[in-house]
Parts: structure tokens; C-alpha cells; sequence
């Protein structure tokens, strides 16, 4: 990504005294604002505050009325379109500016001809393709170039809307509450390449009403109101309470004398028809862990037609029957920290959901008035990720049918044979005894592999067992090696045949670990490769460990950092039917068993996956 030389203390863009006026109305009055290269500089204010206006104006969209702008210390004169694209400064709409009947990558082209290196109007649709694929593979952009506008979700769009302007990184990149309309996958994505841009000396003009989002990128922020810069500070001088006081009329009119209990039922008041409608529940308490507020959604997981009938009830008397809230709530008393409590069950009167449970203190100036509660029901969303973990499951199942099959048929041609021999009756008597040797020792076999296949798909319960390494990964290569030679994958097992390697470990979980390498590492080879795998013991002086090595020479993991793949829903394969839950699924279960799992990679040598687990002693 290109960087930008700009002394950080002389600012890049300056508003000196600027005012805009429509009409009768005052817009912007004696604006005075400096940005500065590498900074993030939020705008915050209520509706009708002059954001947009102001940042159309940085966006030499619209001229001031009175007043100066200084670019990189010269005054900043009408540019027109291509002028202000050619100085660098882009604009993300608020109202996302997008050909809805052309794909992702030609919209991504409208928006930088240049830089795809169009000639005299005329451009390669293929050119234009792959070089949007690859920019969107690089940056890890969850879009695909020859996808149509109109089909995208509107989170997609959203993303789209950004990153048709990153392209080419700007000088000055302004967004007018762009980031609302993403998905969380896709904010999270957005919020590091802000950062990185930031870091590579880009100014980012960020205007937007969400004030968790202010604190989660921005350097500097600065209060409009009414057409005015109240304050222009860091974002670290700043607490939420008191900047929600100053951007917002309803906050700055409250009285300095009023008391603690007064303050913060202002405080409720204006939140409340919003916190209402929020899709999640919300529950507000006081200092004394009073409830004083309970949202639409949270009187539906409480199952109580009324908040009247909570107000007033302690949180320890609404969590009574559920330990790990209670013990949550006394760690947060009194504290400064947000508490989380993930993935934990809460019984409820019409029976028990799974929630993510997070607890924040809610401070005016360095005095605790309250807490907020915010409860995400995940029930469906877990029962959902099962279903996808079960996918996954039948999914490396399939990867051993084709061994299977292949391992079975052999005997039974064996076994077809020699029967056709019996029923012709070519089978002389003092060769009977040993042809019936060697067919129960076909049959024998089958049901061996069978019994093999069947021991890992069925749903038996997590008991642990002592499990022998070398044994369950050979077990394994057997069923799948035929599938690997159709593939023109070489698989190659070089065990530690020295020592005995046993762990204690569920017997088919760990086949399922290996089993998602085998698929994980099949899936990036089509065109053929190796595989190696290793085994051997570590000994320390605290613990001695089984060590698994499982290498391939594929074409490494994309991300910058490769450990991302343990993460869920995560995956740098460009497949539909690949869920990103392989990994993430080795990574629980060993874990589970106090082991872990390690990547490394790159594109010249492949990936190596290391597996440690404790070594347990045979009985």
C-alpha cells in the first residue's frame, strides 16, 4: 500500500472561519478545523449538526460562502471531479453511490479507469476481472468480481461503496456514515484497512453518529453543533458520557446541580425510545443493581408483558437461577472494566437459551451511576453452527468414500471369483480348506474397514480412551490414500516407531483432526502434491508430549497472519462449499485435551501444521 510524506504536525487539510449558508439557514458558521496526514478525525453530532455538509466541502463538492481551505498549505480553489480524484481525495457517500446493473469489478473500474489502464475509453473485460479479483483477494474482501451489483446483500454493497475508493489509497479518504450498513464480518475487515491506511499516512474525515464506532478507530474527534465546532480533541481526553453531553442538545441542557439519581434518569430518557428498539437485549441498572430499564427484546427473553413489573427488581433476584451471571455480576461491581460471559446457558421461565452476556459500567466523569446489560440470544445460531459442524463432519466422511469403495472391491472380486470357481465346481477337495482360509480372511478384512468407517461417523459418546498415534493416522491414510493417488497427491508417513505414542484423547475426535488436515490440504492441491507427516516424542522438564507434523506443498494460507484459519467461518479457499469451520473445529477439540495446533506458511515452501498433545502412559 502506498504511503504518503507529510510532516504530521503541519496539518493537510485547514478550515479557517469557513461558513456556508442555504437561505435563511446557517449551515456551517466560522468553521475553523485542521486534519492531519496519518489521522483519523471523527465529526460527531446530531441530525442537522453541518456534518455533511462540512465534509462535502473537504470534498471540494461544494465552496464555502466565506472563508479559507488550505490543501497541503495552499488554498484549496474548485478542482472539479477529476481534479479532486487527481489530488487524492475520495468521498463514500452516505447514500451508496453504485451501477446497480454492472458487476463488482466494473464498478470497481468506473471508479478508477486509470488505474486499470484504460485506453481512450476502450478496456479488457478480462483485464478488468482478473485485476479486480486480485485486489479483492489480497485485502481479503469477501466479494466476488463477476457478481452483479443488484445481487449483493446490503451489507455487500456497503463494502463495495468503501472499497471501490481504496483502489488507489487516497490522501484524504472522507466517509459520511459509511459504516453503518455493514456486516460485522465486513466492519471488522474495514476497520483494518482504515487503520492501515492511517498508518501509511492517509487522513480519514469520519462522520458518524455511532459513538462506539468513534472509539473503536478514531484518533481525534470533533463536536458539530448547530454549524459549529464545539471542541476538536483526542479521542483518549474523552469519555463517552461527556461527549454525548456536548454533541447532543439534549444532554448539554441538563442543570451541573442536578444529583446523581436525577442525572442519570435524563440520561435514560433520551435513550430510551432508541435502546427500545433495539433487536437485542438490553437491561439498564443503577448503582445499587436496580434494574431501570429493560428494551422490547429483553422483556421477550424474560417472557414479561410488562417492564413496569422488573423496575425496581435487583439483577441478583432476576439471575437467581443462574450462577455464572450472579458471579459475573460481582466481578463488574464497583469496577471500571467491561465483563463478557460467552456461550453460556440462562435458564429462563419457558426453558434455557445460550447467550453472550456483556456487562458495562456506566460512568459520569470518575463516579459509577449504573451498568448496562446487553443479552444476545444465540440458541438458533448455535443450533445453526452444529448443523454447519455436522456438514463438516459428513463432508470429511465423504473424502473416504472413494477409498472405501476402492479397498472393498478388491476382496469382494476376490471373494466373486472364487465363488464362480465353487459353482462350477473347479476347486479340487485338498484345496477347499485353504480357498475357505483365505475367504474368511477377505471377509475379515472388509469388515475391518468397514468397522473402521463406521467407528468414525457414529455418534458415540465423548469418552475419553488411550489412543495410539502412529496406529489411528495409518488408519486413516489407508482409507484415503486411493483418493489421494486420484488426486496425484503423494502421502508420505514417517512415524516414530522408537517409542510408544499414546494419548488420552476421544478416539474418533482425534481421527476427525486428522481427517480436516487431510481434506484442508486436498482441497488446496487439485492439480496434485505432497504430503508428509511425521510423528515423534518431546521431552521436557516439566512434561514429555506426542508431536504431529503434517506438511504440504500447496500454496500457503493468504492471510497475513496464518493463524486466522483456527478462527470460525474464516477460510483463504475461494470455494461455495467450504464453511471455514475445518480448522477452527482442530483447534477446539485439541484444546479440549489441553493440546494445541500451530501453523506456519508460505507460498515457496507450502503449510506445516504442529500438533501437540501429552503423552500418556500405557496401561
Amino acid at each position: 500500500m502506498k504511503s504518503f510524506d507529510w510532516n504530521h504536525e503541519t496539518p493537510i487539510l485547514e478550515l479557517k472561519d469557513v461558513s456556508i449558508q442555504y437561505g435563511t439557514i446557517k449551515a456551517l458558521d466560522g468553521i475553523n478545523l485542521s486534519i492531519h496526514g496519518g489521522e483519523i478525525h471523527a465529526i460527531v453530532g446530531e441530525h442537522g449538526a453541518g456534518k455533511s455538509t462540512l465534509a462535502k466541502m473537504v470534498a471540494n463538492l461544494i465552496s464555502p460562502d466565506s472563508g479559507q481551505i488550505l490543501f497541503r498549505g495552499k488554498p484549496y480553489g474548485p478542482l472539479g471531479y477529476k481534479g479532486t480524484i487527481d489530488a487524492g481525495i475520495r468521498m463514500v457517500f452516505q447514500k451508496m453511490q453504485l451501477n446497480q446493473t454492472l458487476t463488482v469489478a466494473e464498478n470497481l473500474f468506473i471508479a478508477n479507469k486509470e488505474a486499470f489502464g484504460s485506453r481512450g475509453g476502450f478496456f479488457s473485460q478480462k483485464k478488468v476481472d482478473r485485476l479486480a479479483e486480485t485486489f479483492l483477494r489480497e485485502n481479503q474482501y469477501n466479494l466476488k468480481p463477476r457478481t452483479k451489483v443488484s445481487e449483493l446483500g446490503l451489507s455487500d454493497r456497503a463494502l463495495l461503496s468503501i472499497i471501490k475508493n481504496l483502489y488507489h489509497p487516497p490522501r484524504i479518504l472522507i466517509l459520511d456514515e459509511a459504516l453503518e450498513k455493514l456486516s460485522a464480518q465486513g466492519l471488522d475487515r474495514v476497520i483494518q484497512t482504515l487503520k492501515k491506511l492511517r498508518d501509511d499516512g492517509c487522513s480519514i474525515l469520519f462522520i458518524t453518529h455511532r459513538i462506539d464506532d468513534l472509539y473503536m478507530i478514531a484518533d481525534r474527534v470533533s463536536v458539530v453543533r448547530k454549524g459549529e465546532v464545539l471542541i476538536s480533541d483526542d479521542i483518549g481526553e474523552l469519555d463517552k458520557i461527556s461527549l454525548i453531553k456536548i454533541a447532543y442538545t439534549q444532554f448539554s441542557n441538563l442543570e451541573d446541580h442536578l444529583g446523581q439519581a436525577e442525572e442519570f434518569n435524563k440520561l435514560m430518557k433520551y435513550n430510551e425510545v432508541i435502546l427500545k428498539q433495539l433487536p437485542i437485549s438490553l437491561i439498564v441498572s443503577n448503582f445499587e443493581n436496580r434494574i431501570r430499564m429493560m428494551n422490547g427484546s429483553a422483556k421477550e427473553l424474560f417472557s414479561t408483558s410488562s417492564a413496569s413489573d422488573m423496575i425496581d427488581l435487583s439483577l441478583e433476584e432476576l439471575f437467581q437461577n443462574n450462577p455464572r451471571t450472579l458471579d459475573l455480576l460481582k466481578e463488574t461491581r464497583g469496577g471500571k472494566d467491561t465483563r463478557s460471559l460467552y456461550n453460556t446457558p440462562l435458564k429462563l421461565n419457558q426453558g434455557t437459551a445460550m447467550v453472550n452476556i456483556i456487562v458495562f459500567p456506566i460512568f459520569e466523569g470518575t463516579l459509577l451511576i449504573g451498568n448496562m446489560l446487553i443479552i444476545e440470544d444465540i440458541t438458533e445460531r448455535e443450533q445453526l453452527r452444529n448443523q454447519l459442524v455436522l456438514s463438516e463432519k459428513l463432508a470429511s466422511l465423504g473424502l473416504l468414500a472413494a477409498g472405501v469403495a476402492h479397498e472393498i472391491n478388491n476382496p469382494l472380486g476376490v471373494i466373486t471369483n472364487y465363488l464362480e470357481s465353487f459353482k462350477m465346481d473347479k476347486i479340487l477337495a485338498e484345496e477347499r480348506d485353504s480357498v475357505y482360509a483365505y475367504l474368511f480372511e477377505q471377509i475379515n478384512y472388509i469388515t475391518q474397514v468397514i468397522g473402521n468407517l463406521i467407528s468414525f461417523s457414529e455418534n458415540q459418546s465423548q469418552t475419553t480412551e488411550l489412543v495410539c498415534v502412529n496406529e489411528a493416522i495409518q488408519n486413516i491414510i489407508d482409507l484415503i490414500r486411493f483418493n489421494g493417488k486420484q488426486k496425484h497427491i503423494q502421502i508420505q508417513f514417517s512415524p516414530n516407531k522408537s517409542e510408544v505414542l499414546n494419548v488420552r484423547i476421544n478416539k474418533n475426535e482425534f481421527k476427525q483432526v486428522i481427517l480436516n488436515l487431510f481434506k484442508n490440504a486436498f482441497e488446496v492441491m487439485p492439480d496434485g502434491g505432497h504430503i508428509v507427516i511425521t510423528t515423534a516424542l518431546k521431552v521436557s522438564d516439566s512434561e514429555s508430549s506426542v508431536h504431529i507434523c503434517f506438511e504440504d506443498n500447496g500454496p500457503g494460507i493468504l492471510f497475513e497472519n496464518p493463524s486466522d484459519v483456527f478462527l470460525p467461518f474464516t477460510t483463504s479457499k475461494n470455494t461455495n462449499s467450504n464453511f471455514g469451520l475445518g480448522l477452527s473445529l482442530c483447534y477446539n477439540i485439541l484444546s479440549r485435551y489441553d493440546g494445541e495446533i500451530t501453523v506456519q506458511s508460505d507460498k515457496e515452501n507450502g503449510t506445516q501444521f504442529q500438533i501437540t498433545l501429552p503423552l500418556s502412559e500405557s496401561v
